[in-house]
């Protein structure tokens, strides 16, 4: 009877250790949170980030690989396309430590598979990171398997349900436009017009040719604020764009800013005709006296409120 209590028990667990292994969650991603990814020639020599999740306990490594397929197969040697390359595995270790939680991983830009590194048999030349004129989208894979009913690693075998898009884009975004200029303080501030496909744009401000000062930001935020600048000092601007993939755009037609003092409440009072000529004396008579019996009001306010 005893041995037929632990027989079901075994039974039961590794159903369950199964069951628990089946499921499995594999996700790949940019760092964004998002499904898409783009490179580009400034990245060559250098690693692109993202992100790999896995829900539960594989009982493999991760394995991952970019290709030029259309999917994702179930290994790298498994992919039709001759253009798929492996990318180091994430131990069994490193997803238990992991816990579920999203953990960055690089691969090599120039690495991808779109590059030769040999040169081609049919005649043709080997196309390197940071040549012209090429565009392509790739698929990083992630996969690993699960246990099977008794517990022991099947070849049940589990992928990220969407692959992480890879875009290599050498094309630049066109130009972006100066739509306007606003003086500030030793600075100035530029509405940039930016293309669709633009993710920064930088500003550049230039003293007779010489560039003095400069703002790259995204363009979600805005207006674009230059500082460092002289007062009473004409510069010369200049807006470029950048796509995700960091292609710079030609720059925009220049426009023209001169920064300005910016008066105070009391500057802005004396150079609407107040005067200072004693105490409570008014100067600038009717005009005068109702900007004094305004700042009275303000002050007034400000010590009610306080």
């Amino acid at each position: 009877m005893r041995n037929l209590f632990l027989t079901a028990t075994v039974l039961l667990s590794s159903a369950a250790f199964g069951q628990f292994g089946s499921s499995v969650q594999i996700s790949v991603q940019s760092l964004t949170g998002t499904d898409t990814l783009s490179v580009g020639p400034s990245l060559c020599g250098q690693t692109s980030s993202f992100n790999w999740r896995v829900a539960g306990f594989p009982c493999t490594e991760l394995s991952l690989w970019i290709t030029t397929d259309t999917d994702c197969r179930e290994s790298v040697s498994a992919q039709s396309s001759g253009s798929s390359r492996a990318l180091t595995s994430i131990p069994q270790s490193s997803i238990t430590a992991a816990g579920g939680a999203a953990t960055t991983a690089t691969f090599q830009v120039s690495n991808l598979p779109i590059f030769s590194t040999t040169t081609p048999t049919d005649g043709g030349s080997a196309v390197a990171c940071g040549d012209p004129g090429l565009e392509s989208t790739m698929l990083l894979c992630a996969a690993s398997k699960t246990a099977d009913a008794l517990g022991s690693c099947s070849s049940n075998v589990v992928k990220a349900a969407t692959p992480l898009k890879i875009t290599y884009d050498t094309k630049s975004p066109d130009a972006p436009a100066i739509s306007g200029v606003a003086a500030l303080d030793k600075a100035l501030r530029v509405k940039v017009d930016a293309p669709d496909d633009a993710a920064e744009v930088r500003v550049v401000a230039k003293l007779e040719g010489v560039e003095v000062s400069n703002q790259r930001q995204g363009v979600a935020r805005g207006d674009v604020r230059v500082e460092n600048l002289q007062n009473d000092v004409t510069y010369q601007l200049e807006a470029f764009a950048y796509d995700a993939a960091g292609n710079q755009s030609p720059a925009s037609a220049a426009e023209e800013g001169t920064p300005t003092r910016t008066l105070g409440f009391y500057e802005q009072y004396r150079g609407a005709g107040g005067e200072e000529t004693g105490c409570g004396a008014t100067g600038g008579g009717f005009a005068g006296g109702g900007m004094l019996a305004a700042l009275g009001f303000w002050l007034f306010s400000r010590r009610n409120r306080s």
